[in-house]
C-alpha cells in the first residue's frame, strides 16, 4: 500500500518556513502529500508585534534561519516585526490556500512560498490584501478571497482534529499513513539535506 501523507502548516508560521524545503523536496518527489492550513493565527492568536510579539517572532525567526537556511530578510525585520501597527493574522492566507486546495499540494505550496518570500524577503504585511490576491493571480486564481472563508474553517478544523488526536498542538507537522496508521514524522532531522525526505515516499 502507498503512503499518503499530511502536511499541516500555517503561511505566517516561522517554522513552515524552514520546513518549506523538506515539505517541497517530498511533493516533487511526486509522492502524495495533502497540506492543510490551520489558520493558526486570528482572533486571541492574531497578535501585534508592537506589544511584544514582534521580538518573540524575531527570536524564533533566528533559530529557523540557522537550523534551516531559510533567509529572513532585513526588510521583513524592519516593516513587519518593528511596525507599530502589523498584526500577525493569517486570515487572507488561509482564505487563499483554500481557494487552491483542489488544484493539488503542488499549486498550494507554490502559493504558499509565494506568500512567505513576500513576508519574510520583501517585508509586506500580513493586511496586504494586494499581495495576496496577486499571488492568486500568479496562479491563475481570479475567485475573491472571501470565496475560500467557509473551506478555509472547514480545513482548519480538521486539521486542528488531526493535532488534537496526536497530543499535538504546534506547526509545521508532517505526518505519513500506512496501512490504517499514522505517524509523525520529523521535519527538523531533513532541515541539511531537504532531498533526503523523497527516500520516505518509496
Amino acid at each position: 500500500m502507498s503512503r499518503r501523507f499530511t502536511y499541516i502548516y500555517d503561511t505566517y508560521c516561522g517554522w513552515c518556513r524552514g520546513a518549506h524545503p523538506v515539505i517541497a523536496a517530498l511533493i516533487d518527489s511526486g509522492a502524495e502529500v495533502e497540506m492543510l492550513h490551520i489558520h493558526l493565527f486570528q482572533g486571541a492568536n492574531a497578535h501585534r508585534m508592537a506589544d511584544g510579539f514582534g521580538k518573540v517572532a524575531l527570536a524564533h525567526d533566528t533559530r529557523v534561519a540557522g537550523l534551516s537556511g531559510q533567509a529572513f530578510d532585513q526588510r521583513y525585520v524592519d516593516h513587519v516585526l518593528g511596525s507599530p501597527t502589523e498584526v500577525l493574522d493569517s486570515t487572507f492566507t488561509a482564505w487563499a490556500a483554500a481557494l487552491v486546495h483542489n488544484r493539488g499540494a503542488r499549486a498550494e505550496i507554490k502559493l504558499a512560498h509565494d506568500l512567505q518570500n513576500q513576508r519574510y524577503t520583501e517585508g509586506v504585511s500580513a493586511q496586504d490584501r494586494a499581495a495576496v490576491e496577486a499571488a492568486m493571480a500568479r496562479l491563475g486564481v481570479t475567485a475573491a478571497l472571501e470565496d475560500g472563508a467557509q473551506a478555509a474553517a472547514q480545513t482548519a478544523a480538521r486539521a486542528g482534529q488531526i493535532l488534537a488526536s496526536l497530543n499535538l498542538g504546534g506547526v509545521p507537522q508532517l505526518f505519513v499513513e500506512e496501512n490504517g496508521q499514522r505517524h509523525v514524522l520529523s521535519i527538523a532531522e531533513f532541515y541539511k539535506s531537504p532531498a533526503a525526505v523523497t527516500a520516505l515516499a518509496s
